[in-house]
């Protein structure tokens, strides 16, 4: 039974439905009641990776984990390195951190979190045996959803509309998640960039998807603090976290190598233009 972490979230549903697709056992754990609700999965628990005792319970019905880190909390690097114990001291036979591509850039939280819990694992890796493999994904493509642009007409964005960023497809995680779980020891104590594009602007995709759909949508750039009032972001810390992003992809992007993935996958990694052609074909 291969357990996912924030499986309701927008990563962990697609990867979730991936490893259905593919035929395997899914325990899918969430904050979130919805969880209940995907798809082909063999169970679902409903609960707080905060709590000592819940992350017992998961790991009892586990064999494989697959740990994506809740968005945005305070305590995500504790949650870490709890789960790796766990998983350790139940036997776990793999466990699988989706981490985040350049967990060492300290301007952002949500990587500085990581990247304790990344280098917690590869002591314990060290110390148990405990087999794992590392997977750092760059920015995800769903966070430009292509149904809401066409929609709107218009890409509101929290950060300069000129600062390039690249990106990866959720498909293309999922797929190198099956292929490292397929492949077994081969991959590991491995830590992987997953990079799929060049680093792109928002104005850049905005031209692109222009390009595709014959619109005439446009970027609009939304005050961090104002965007934040939109989402209903109340939380102290997500609130930080949101602001170091915006200023750090505003003052430097972020960008990687796509060799990597291309490896991995055994073919070119998704496009942001067939990202898009997908997406608003469904």
């Amino acid at each position: 039974m291969i357990l996912v972490t924030s499986a309701a979230g927008n990563t962990g549903r697609v990867i979730v439905q991936r490893l259905v697709d593919a035929g395997l056992d899914v325990l899918a754990t969430d904050i979130n009641p919805k969880v209940k609700d995907l798809p082909g999965i063999k169970d679902a628990m409903v609960g707080d990776l905060t709590d000592l005792s819940f992350i017992h319970d998961l790991m009892e019905k586990a064999t494989k984990v697959v740990y994506i880190p809740p968005l945005f909390s305070a305590q995500e690097a504790l949650i870490g390195k709890r789960m790796i114990d766990s998983a350790q001291e139940h036997g776990i036979d793999y466990f699988l951190f989706v981490s985040v591509i350049h967990p060492i850039l300290s301007t952002l939280l949500q990587h500085t979190a990581k990247r304790e819990a990344e280098e917690y694992l590869i002591y314990k890796g060290m110390e148990s045996q405990l087999p794992y493999t590392i997977l750092q994904p760059m920015h995800y493509m769903h966070n430009f959803n292509p149904k809401v642009v066409a929609e709107s007409g218009k890409y509101p964005i929290f950060y300069n509309v000129d600062s390039k960023v690249g990106y990866v497809a959720t498909e293309d995680v999922a797929e190198v998640i099956i292929k490292v779980f397929s492949e077994g020891n081969k991959h590991n104590k491995a830590t992987y960039e997953l990079v799929g594009t060049p680093a792109y602007s928002p104005n850049d995709l905005i031209a692109m998807f222009n390009n595709i759909t014959g619109k005439t949508a446009v970027t609009e750039y939304v005050e961090v603090e104002t965007f934040l009032e939109q989402i209903h972001a109340n939380d102290l810390f997500f609130r930080a976290g949101f602001k170091q992003l915006a200023y750090s992809y505003s003052t430097w992007g972020l960008d990687g190598n796509s060799n990597v993935l291309t490896w991995l996958l055994g073919h070119e990694p998704t496009t942001f233009e067939d990202y898009v052609k997908k997406n608003l074909s469904k």
